[in-house]
């Protein structure tokens, strides 16, 4: 964590993140086109996963690694992005567009600073990991950007409230597929050993309440300022 080649990483995603936004306000490009850019993204990083995480079956073959499925909440962010794409305007995908913008933003920090894939320049799983998360950033930021994306009080209640549900979605998606160690959302365990909050040095039930803490105050910081401003504009 923190090693040269993780901050060669780190410079990379900004400059892409960067560029990206740049490119995209200049252009004035729509929500559509954004989000086919996003939709090819999220192709090229699942195809690239799901080829280089295949495991010999027993009774011959190959199948995809349990702990590759795209249950983990930047990886759920894809079936959003597809709806947000190929869906009909709605109430329902303008609260899927208010959420990703949120813990898209946020999940995809995380994991540019917690490269649980590794930052090796030889491993494909790096290039995956960064090039995703890399333009899942930038898609959140586009839609906040643009004002697509509805921030208010409302907003955050619902992102809290779809949030909590999915965590508890993955208790039971981790519970079934406990036999193949899956660790979906970090419900089960810290995403790495040795961090100075997220650890179950208190054991697992205290590790579990500090995680949804540390969310909730997470997403009530990104929100506040969107919060202000939208009380301020309708006084």
């Amino acid at each position: 964590m923190f090693s040269t080649k993780h901050f060669i990483w780190i410079g990379l995603c900004v400059l892409f993140v960067v560029g990206m936004s740049v490119f995209s306000y200049k252009k004035k490009i729509s929500l559509k086109a954004s989000s086919y850019i996003m939709v090819g993204i999220c192709i090229i990083s699942e195809v690239s996963k799901m080829m280089s995480n295949m495991l010999e079956s027993t009774s011959g073959g190959r199948h995809l690694d349990p702990k590759c499925l795209p249950f983990h909440l930047c990886s759920l962010m894809i079936f959003v992005v597809f709806y947000i794409a190929f869906g009909k305007e709605s109430k329902c995908k303008r609260t899927l567009i208010n959420f990703i913008a949120v813990i898209g933003t946020l999940g995809s920090f995380c994991a540019i600073m917690i490269p649980t894939n590794g930052v090796e320049f030889n491993d494909i799983g790096a290039y995956q990991c960064f090039v995703y998360h890399a333009g899942l950033m930038w898609y959140s930021l586009y839609l906040i950007i643009s004002k697509e994306a509805c921030l208010g009080f409302k907003e955050y209640l619902s992102n809290l409230l779809m949030l909590l549900a999915l965590v508890f979605m993955e208790i039971y998606i981790n519970s079934v597929l406990s036999i193949y160690d899956t660790n979906f959302l970090y419900l089960t365990r810290p995403p790495m050993n040795n961090l100075p909050y997220l650890n179950l040095n208190q054991g697992w039930y205290i590790y579990f309440l500090k995680l949804l803490l540390l969310g909730a105050l997470i997403i009530t910081i990104f929100h506040l300022p969107f919060i202000i401003k939208k009380h301020k504009n309708n006084s």
